[in-house]
């Protein structure tokens, strides 16, 4: 007995010492893991991932948030006293998304959830976040909690967003490119220029992409033998001077041999040193500009050559909306050349209807309906538009008819081209060949003279002239015929002797064009007519002066290249038919 005793009292005696030693692991770990969870809680709540864990209930009410919440301008008594539920700070336009796709993956039984939608902060500004949530269940599967993190992800949505405007812009100038005749170049700054990228639109020069990209076709091989050093050499002056941009009109040939003329406007792209790296350029079909060009310089039969008429412009892109007077979403920076700037349409202050000439915008309205009603995909007319300082300019509109999913027309792309130097050389043309036409059929003095002054009065920039022709029998020379000149004013200038200082400035034999050639008697008579610019073209027959054309402006202070080539065409053309006709008034 004593010895159980003994021997029960020595197991009570260790007993103690057994429970405080496990007491004592207990508490070790149960310190380890406070630990643990305040680690993790200062992990937590020092990054931009907010843990949520929210009830299985309408709006889902949080049981727990951590304290970064206050990232979102919440605190965690907002939602645990239950005075915020989280459904309340979802996007009122993604909430419905939200609530259905959960549904989903509950009634599918997955175990987890994850989606990106927007939240309102506690000062109402959005934010995007990613949810990933936990999807628990009790023992018979239902759902009772929903244990996630929630984390921020405004900034790379925003830079998703600035990346898809980016590659549909992208998209578009693509589209506005590869259906107008403008074509796009990046070329290596290497011998011949070879190409880097090209627009699918260089087909309309027989070639394709694959043949500039692969260098089976290098740019300067395909341009004429004998544009080519002048390029090269301006383009090194250019270079040279440390000019950002080229331009130039010269020749290729297409791949079926054709000739083509085209202008290159080009930006010469340096690096951070200024050395050249490469060319990026617009080339730009201008064969029928050329041929007119070509057709006026043949006309002027005593000339060397023509003096071109220079089309400084370049195509124009617009993206309009199909609204009434064309809203702008899009307008390149080179509408400037028209005196627009970019903001005077994007903002919505300057409609593109609000351009174009009153008298062209019904045509302009019914040919596009037209073409939609008929089911175009493009459009193309001719018509006038104002500039920003009122003048009126020629404009080709080449556009891309674009169509929704229904084949309702919702945008147009498409570029605009000056070409009005094009119209106003045709016009000339025209105005030559009725002209001839009319003098051809007749042998009175009076009518061919009343036929010129009424063909060269039809330009814009002259509005008075007088026609003189010299008399062999009074050695005189006497004004015939006049146009828009007052009485007091043809009654000073109606006849000079023909050894008349005034006789011998006019019948020298090349054209004046200036006020400040005359005498002042004469400039002072020029000044009370309110004379402002003048042409005096003489007409020379077998060698010999036999009259003069003059020409007078009241609008403009000098007469155009254009119009002086004109006149000169026009006189060497006429003095064919005054000549004979003369000749005959005087053997009778």
């Amino acid at each position: 007995m004593d010895s159980e005793t003994s021997e029960n009292r020595g197991e009570l005696d260790t007993s103690p010492h057994i429970a405080d030693a496990a007491d004592g692991e207990r508490g070790k770990a149960f310190h380890a893991v406070l630990e643990r969870e305040e680690a993790l809680k200062t992990i937590i709540n020092n990054s931009q991932i907010v843990v949520f864990l929210w009830k299985n209930e309408e709006k889902w009410p949080a049981e727990f948030v951590s304290e970064n919440v206050v990232n979102f301008g919440y605190t965690v008594e907002d939602f645990i006293s239950g005075r915020v539920l989280y459904g309340d700070i979802i996007h009122p336009d993604d909430l419905g998304k939200v609530e259905e796709e959960l549904e989903k993956r509950i009634r599918s039984g997955a175990p987890d959830f994850n989606m990106e939608y927007r939240i309102f902060t506690k000062a109402r500004k959005i934010r995007w976040v990613n949810e990933r949530t936990f999807i628990q269940r009790d023992p018979e599967g239902a759902v009772t909690h929903f244990q996630g993190v929630v984390l921020d992800i405004t900034e790379r949505k925003q830079s998703e967003e600035e990346l898809e405007k980016v590659l549909k812009m992208q998209e578009m100038l693509t589209t506005v490119i590869n259906n107008s005749p403008a074509v796009a170049f990046l070329w290596r700054d290497e011998k011949y220029w070879p190409a880097v990228f090209v627009s699918e639109n260089v087909v309309q020069f027989g070639y394709t992409v694959e043949d500039f990209i692969s260098q089976g076709v290098l740019y300067g091989k395909i341009m004429h033998p004998e544009d080519l050093k002048r390029v090269e050499e301006e383009l090194d002056r250019r270079i040279q001077k440390g000019e950002v941009s080229f331009d130039s009109e010269y020749r290729i040939f297409t791949k079926a041999g054709d000739l083509r003329w085209i202008n290159e406007r080009t930006f010469i792209q340096r690096d951070g040193d200024g050395k050249v790296i490469c060319f990026q350029g617009i080339v730009l079909d201008i064969t029928p500009r050329k041929k007119i060009e070509e057709a006026l310089r043949k006309s002027l039969e005593m000339q060397k050559m023509l003096k071109t008429i220079i089309n400084n412009s370049s195509a124009v892109a617009f993206l309009w909306k199909n609204m009434e007077n064309w809203p702008v979403e899009f307008v390149s920076e080179n509408i400037t050349q028209f005196g627009y700037t970019v903001a005077d349409f994007t903002s919505g202050r300057l409609l593109y209807g609000d351009i174009v000439h009153k008298d062209d915008i019904n045509s302009v309205s019914e040919s596009l309906e037209r073409s939609i009603r008929e089911g175009y995909d493009s459009f193309e007319m001719e018509y006038r538009i104002l500039t920003g300082d009122g003048k009126i300019r020629w404009v080709e509109e080449r556009m891309y008819i674009q169509r929704d999913s229904e084949g309702i027309p919702v945008h147009f792309q498409g570029i605009v081209v000056d070409v009005t130097e094009r119209k106003e050389a045709q016009e000339m043309l025209d105005i030559q060949r009725e002209l001839g036409m009319s003098l051809s059929s007749t042998l009175n003095l009076k009518t061919v003279l009343s036929l010129i002054l009424d063909a060269c009065l039809q330009i814009k920039e002259i509005d008075a002239g007088g026609i003189y022709l010299k008399d062999e029998l009074l050695d005189q020379i006497n004004l015939v015929a006049h146009r828009g000149l007052s009485p007091e004013f043809v009654k000073r200038i109606s006849t000079y002797r023909a050894d008349s200082p005034e006789a011998k400035q006019v019948w020298i034999e090349k054209p004046i064009y200036r006020l400040d050639f005359y005498a002042e008697e004469m400039a002072d008579l020029l000044r009370t007519e309110k004379i402002t610019a003048v042409a005096v073209i003489p007409m020379k027959h077998r060698g010999e002066i036999i009259g003069s054309l003059n020409f007078a402006s009241h609008t403009v202070n000098r007469i155009p290249q254009n119009v002086r080539n004109f006149l000169e065409s026009i006189a060497l053309q006429v003095v064919n038919y005054i000549a004979p006709i003369r000749i005959e008034a005087y053997l009778r």
